[in-house]
């Protein structure tokens, strides 16, 4: 029982951490699903809009999006080493970084010389960086999304003996090292689930009934999508 008593005071680090943090992109992605009955929906690629020059907003109205922010951005992109997957929720351009496109990567880049005189190279070479960095943090959180599915389903139907946790102990040793790699919505997810789950094996049929929200989806804050 002292493990659950540690555990319980990891959870209440945890909820501060992410308790601001939105579970409700599954949600709107259901919404959003195509038609199960239209399978050229289901196999067409959502075509992204490519950026001209010609016909984006380069309007003085756009430059607070440009210099709110802008000091954490030209850190960020001058890292030597790898971004921290909970960098990707910092909100720039009014998007979360891990919603941002090609096209606004592109838009930053004519927007920032225009908005702070900056040159056009250095504008460039930070929006070049910002990108590197964001895409490594996206595909390093996607394999530990990865690992979280294959954890929860390998864990999901263990018998209810000694063996099972320790498997599932070793899971939250293994959640704890690997947090960094991790949104604070998946670290809540998996905390939530071995916890319950170490409950249910402590203390059978606590979690009849439980049903978990993956969050591994991260909330959809774009506010204008270019046409």
């Amino acid at each position: 029982m002292m493990f659950l008593n540690t555990l319980r005071s990891f959870l209440v680090i945890l909820l501060l951490l992410g308790g601001s943090t939105s579970l409700s992109a599954q949600g709107k992605n259901k919404n959003t699903s195509p038609n199960k009955d239209d399978k050229s929906a289901q196999t067409k690629p959502i075509e992204q809009p490519k950026f001209d020059k010609e016909t984006a907003d380069l309007s003085e109205e756009k430059c607070p999006q440009i210099r709110e922010g802008s000091s954490t951005i030209e850190k960020i992109a001058g890292l030597k080493d790898a971004m921290s997957v909970r960098n990707l929720t910092f909100k720039y351009f009014d998007k979360a970084l891990f919603n941002l496109t090609d096209y606004d990567y592109e838009h930053m880049k004519v927007l920032k010389p225009i908005c702070d005189n900056s040159s056009e190279d250095v504008a460039t070479l930070i929006f070049d960086k910002l990108k590197e960095k964001v895409e490594e943090a996206k595909e390093t959180r996607n394999n530990t999304v990865s690992w979280i599915k294959n954890t929860t389903e390998q864990l999901k139907d263990l018998p209810s003996d000694g063996s099972s946790i320790r498997l599932i102990h070793n899971a939250w040793k293994e959640m704890e090292n690997r947090s960094h790699e991790m949104l604070a919505t998946d670290l809540r997810y998996l905390a939530d689930f071995l916890d319950h789950l170490l409950k249910k094996h402590y203390q059978k049929g606590n979690t009849n009934g439980v049903k978990f929200i993956s969050p591994f989806i991260p909330p959809d804050t774009t506010n204008n999508t270019p046409q």
